[in-house]
């Protein structure tokens, strides 16, 4: 094997190396309230999220270039569990867990030899967390789009779950709802145009119907 092929191997696995811990790592939530045997990974929750930004694509046009970068923000926004694990809103708080999100994020990164792609991600994780532009208030939607179906699919189709059991998760998926962030004019300063408003406003609908 020559050098450049042995350094373009070793690069792949570096980079698929935590992808391949996400799908071992359990999504806390799962095991701490329903006690859920074989629950969802975190890789699967991802690969959820891509599924509902395909399914959202048939009603919205999305251009080729913003699909590709709200497919990255997806497959990017749990990465810094691969390392840190899959922390729950109830054990930390929110700015300590930033911290070491960052903190982990920043680690894998730079890990990956320099090129576009290392650019790339690095901007798109700091988009994804200042959570102001359309991009990343949808992929924040979808994100909690996927927990309320997985709770669903749950309460459906495994024995002894209790509606009780899935309320606190759609408690906290209502109270996001409830800030509506981009309902008001006053509220256009994140740079949003209206059609998009529009956009995520119809979107947070079908989240509201889920948390019912």
């Amino acid at each position: 094997m020559s050098e450049s092929l042995k350094k373009q191997v070793n690069d792949l696995k570096e980079f698929t190396l935590p992808y391949y811990k996400l799908k071992e790592l359990q999504r806390t939530g799962w095991l701490e309230k329903l006690n859920i045997e074989n629950s969802e990974s975190v890789a699967s929750h991802t690969l959820l999220m891509i599924v509902i930004l395909l399914f959202l694509t048939s009603k919205y046009s999305f251009s080729s270039k913003k699909k590709l970068k709200l497919i990255q923000m997806i497959l990017i926004h749990d990465l810094a569990e691969s390392i840190i694990g899959d922390i729950t809103p109830e054990t930390l708080n929110s700015a300590k867990k930033k911290e070491m999100e960052d903190e982990a994020f920043g680690f894998i990164i730079n890990n990956l030899p320099p090129n576009n792609l290392k650019k790339d991600l690095l901007k798109v994780w700091k988009e994804y967390n200042e959570h102001s532009s359309f991009d990343s208030k949808l992929v924040h939607i979808i994100d909690k789009m996927e927990m309320l179906l997985q709770a669903d699919f749950y309460f459906w189709n495994r024995q002894n779950i209790q509606l009780s059991q899935i309320a606190p998760f759609k408690r906290s998926v209502s109270n996001f709802v409830d800030k509506d962030e981009y309902k008001s004019d006053s509220d256009i300063s994140c740079d949003l145009q209206i059609n998009e408003i529009k956009k995520l406003t119809e979107i947070k609908e079908i989240l509201a119907y889920l948390c019912k």
